[in-house]
């Protein structure tokens, strides 16, 4: 098992566990959040889902990373930019500027070492067409518009040696993934060993479950988001909502890859996030 550099104050070591830039908004820069982990003995970091990361990163800030990631031993991770973004959309110029974008972020992840992509499949968007109530032909060329672009993604991504992990959302109306079930079909039609799954646990508490999301996943389970739900929002400080961390600490505890934090409180980030670590911790 992967285990975290003890912190000041802290006296048990416990799995790999990751900070995300979420975390602390979208003025988060890659510098601010690794001298974070490394001045708090976080060996994770994932580059969160607010911005565009290539076109952010200049590249003496990506050499800082990647130099200081190499050297303190840090596992790196980048979120694709899902504001904005519809994979799936039936609009092929939109599909290809997505694409376009997706492979400078698995270019940038070469560069910098960095493993895991995390991708949302996104809302159906398809003209004339209310995506929470789409008609199945719509939502079937949804679902294969998606399966292509992931493939598309996946050819790069195998000659990268990195992983697109796509990520279970809540399971809306107008979103093109509405099950777990749907989300590991998805992974098993594009077929590569690059697609896999993350698995956000306040998402699965907002939509069918943590434990069914466990067990669906499990043999594609290759990244994990952390954070507190209070059966309504989630992003919530590890602690602060409903969710029962001790019922799933024995499946955390020995899961070998990373967990990254994405709790978020605007009053507190910092507070926020290393109390959500310390919580975790005391859980496993």
């Amino acid at each position: 098992m992967l285990r975290c550099r003890q912190s000041p104050g802290v006296t048990s070591a416990v799995s790999t566990i990751a900070l995300s830039t979420y975390s602390f908004g979208p003025e988060c820069t890659a510098t601010r959040a690794i001298d974070f982990a490394l001045e708090h003995g976080f060996r994770g970091l994932e580059l969160g889902s607010w911005t565009l990361w290539p076109a952010k990163l200049s590249s003496a800030e990506a050499d800082y990373v990647r130099i200081q990631a190499a050297t303190n031993g840090i596992d790196l991770s980048i979120h694709f930019i899902h504001r904005g973004v519809a994979p799936a959309s039936h609009d092929p110029r939109r599909r290809a500027r997505h694409l376009a974008d997706l492979e400078a972020t698995l270019e940038l992840a070469y560069d910098i070492g960095a493993r895991p992509i995390v991708v949302h499949p996104g809302p159906i968007e398809c003209a004339g067409v209310n995506p929470t109530d789409a008609p199945n032909w719509v939502r079937d060329e949804a679902e294969k518009n998606l399966t292509d672009f992931l493939a598309q993604g996946a050819r790069l991504a195998e000659r990268t040696g990195t992983v697109l992990c796509v990520e279970n959302l809540r399971h809306a109306p107008e979103e093109v993934v509405r099950s777990y079930d749907g989300l590991v079909r998805l992974v098993e039609s594009v077929g590569s060993p690059s697609v896999r799954i993350a698995l956000d646990i306040g998402h699965a508490d907002l939509a069918d479950g943590l434990h069914p999301a466990f067990e669906s996943f499990a043999p594609y389970l290759r990244h994990i988001h952390i954070h507190d739900s209070d059966g309504i929002h989630d992003h919530h400080e590890v602690g602060r909502g409903r969710i029962d961390f001790t019922g799933i600490a024995d499946i955390l505890e020995s899961y070998p890859f990373t967990i990254s934090i994405e709790s978020r409180d605007e009053r507190d980030e910092d507070g926020c996030v290393l109390r959500s670590r310390d919580r975790l911790r005391g859980f496993l």
